[in-house]
């Protein structure tokens, strides 16, 4: 490579980038801003050549690097430990009701499938730096509240580190047999699970006798190396060398001197994270960006929406107030830096075209410029729908809350213990409904190749092999709907014994308690197979409608004959002498 065609292209790079975040900083809008459009002026007006494409390549890959890695060192696992719970709450909450629903606006959009997925994963956070940035400025919310959206950004990081993972198979699927794929996934849980497991037992004790011994110059250049040492570990794996980057951060904040890691890498960080940028903005042209601007206003509503409510959702269950639970759903409506990630990745592997990925950042670039206006008139937008909520509505949503305040009272009067089985019994609730959520989104995806495969291979009418797949669709479902149900009831039960020791101590009769009475006696796996009836029935397949109609008759007979027969046991057990 020629050395004065790179100095020409590094000169072009940072000069532009520094004057276009210059205009923006001046507008009150983020730096990250002024790096992409210095990468969309690039591509558009001075048609770099190929020596300056394999610069920005080269240069945009170390800014991912450092840029993960410096995310990774972000994460204070302790203090998320202490102070986290109520974020990594919110966190669980929004993250998958994202990605579902950027996959469901993505089929009324009309993209593909992995396009959907794609979209989901991509709409699912928000930037720690835009959110900082901006609400530290207008003073909106306490230094305790900003805290809080800080660490459920970090929540959000880690989620979408998941959720990369998790995609980055269906990405390179796209163009590989079964058999690669599969050979694939494996990998990359191996690679996960042993990067983990000895960087958390060896890294941090190397890196801490390492900082005792040696100046903090050669700390900082091992912790790099490290970095990218990891990075391309994991390209062989078959993931992102985002991914190996920010596990070494991650594996690293558990060191003494993440901190002052962080800050020594940090200006190395701030140039080549500016590259990356701009090699984003690079792939977009103009005449795309105009010609999608339609579907970039309608991904920026989409993720607009579903960010705010599903926050607010989370700040709601979490029992916070109102007005704090919108203000901050407001104050996280950017989309993060790993909407750019997720977006060239799917570009690279070539399963999203240049329109959706223009829209895309198009979106994410929309949602930075309009959070500073959201939030300044957020406090104003709340105590006007307030105060022009009609009475029958307000009423309706009093009845909600004081229900909420009731059941954490009743949780609350509950024993310690007690209160740490309901957290427990709650996560392995949440985890069998995300479980039941994956098994059937891959049935909805498998069934319909596969039925025709298995008809094609072993003949018989492919209508027949849809009825079978959706019958062990049903029996694998199964299991984890019998667990969310005895979760369910568990929980049930130490809150109505809450219930009975607030009546107990008022010294009025037990309400709660009969008004559950009846679900607690149900049957567990009667329940367990209507929810899965529902499921099945609601989710859709290949199956005609006249077949649906048929599956409901028998459905309802079927439960119609356990319900009586389970009634007749328990009448017939209640008689018996004691």
């Amino acid at each position: 490579m020629d050395g004065t065609a790179m100095l020409t292209s590094m000169a072009l790079f940072a000069l532009l980038a520094g004057l276009c975040s210059i205009i923006f900083n001046r507008l009150k809008l983020p730096p990250l801003i002024g790096y992409l459009v210095a990468g969309i002026v690039v591509a558009n007006v001075f048609h770099v050549n190929e020596t300056g494409e394999i610069v920005i390549s080269m240069l945009s890959d170390m800014g991912l690097v450092l840029l993960m890695f410096c995310i990774g060192l972000e994460i204070n696992l302790k203090k998320i430990r202490k102070q986290g719970m109520f974020a990594i709450e919110v966190a669980v909450i929004q993250l998958p009701l994202m990605v579902l629903g950027g996959f469901i606006a993505g089929n009324f959009l009309g993209f593909n499938m992995i396009q959907c997925l794609t979209l989901g994963a991509i709409i699912s956070g928000s930037s720690t730096a835009v959110v900082m940035a901006v609400l530290k400025s207008q003073n909106k919310l306490d230094r305790e509240h900003i805290e809080t959206l800080v660490l459920i950004t970090i929540m959000e990081d880690i989620g979408q580190v998941i959720i990369l993972s998790i995609i980055t198979p269906v990405l390179a699927g796209s163009s590989m047999n079964p058999t690669d794929l599969v050979v694939m996934v494996v990998s990359i849980v191996v690679f996960m699970v042993a990067s983990m497991h000895i960087g958390f037992r060896f890294i941090p004790r190397l890196i801490n006798w390492v900082s005792d011994n040696v100046t903090e110059e050669i700390l900082m250049i091992l912790s790099v190396g490290m970095a990218f040492g990891l990075a391309l570990l994991s390209t062989y794996a078959g993931l992102s060398m985002a991914i190996g980057a920010f596990l070494m951060g991650m594996i690293m904040s558990a060191c003494r001197k993440s901190k002052e890691i962080n800050e020594s890498i940090d200006p190395m960080k701030n140039l080549f994270m500016a590259m990356f940028f701009i090699s984003v903005g690079m792939e977009i042209s103009v005449n795309t960006l105009v010609d999608n601007i339609g579907m970039i206003v309608a991904i920026y509503l989409v993720f607009a929406i579903l960010k705010s409510s599903t926050v607010f959702l989370g700040y709601w269950v979490g029992n916070q107030d109102g007005r704090t639970g919108f203000l901050s759903a407001v104050g996280l409506v950017a989309m993060g830096e790993f909407a750019f990630i997720i977006a060239k990745e799917a570009l690279d592997f070539g399963v999203v075209n240049e329109s959706f990925y223009t829209s895309v950042i198009g979106a994410a670039l929309l949602s930075m410029i309009m959070l500073p206006f959201l939030t300044r008139y957020s406090d104003r937008i709340w105590d006007k729908s307030v105060e022009k909520c009609p009475d029958w509505l307000n009423r309706r949503i009093l009845k909600v809350n004081a229900a909420r305040d009731s059941l954490y009272m009743n949780i609350y009067a509950t024993s310690k213990k007690s209160r740490k089985a309901i957290r427990k019994s709650m996560t392995r609730a949440y985890i069998n409904v995300l479980v039941l959520a994956i098994l059937e989104i891959a049935f909805y995806i498998v069934v319909p190749k596969l039925g025709r495969f298995l008809s094609d291979a072993f003949g018989g009418d492919v209508f027949l092999w849809y009825l079978g797949l959706l019958v062990v669709n049903f029996v694998v479902l199964l299991i984890p709907a019998t667990y969310i149900v005895k979760n369910v009831k568990f929980l049930d039960e130490i809150v109505i014994a809450g219930a009975q020791r607030i009546s107990r101590l008022d010294g009025r009769e037990d309400e709660f308690g009969h008004l559950y009475q009846k679900f607690l006696d149900m049957n567990t796996s009667f329940m367990a197979m209507i929810i899965v009836f529902v499921i099945i029935l609601l989710v859709p397949n290949p199956l005609p409608l006249s077949a649906h109609l048929l599956i409901l008759v028998l459905a309802a007979i079927v439960v119609y004959v356990i319900y009586r027969y389970l009634d007749r046991k328990g009448k017939e057990k209640k008689n018996l002498p004691e």
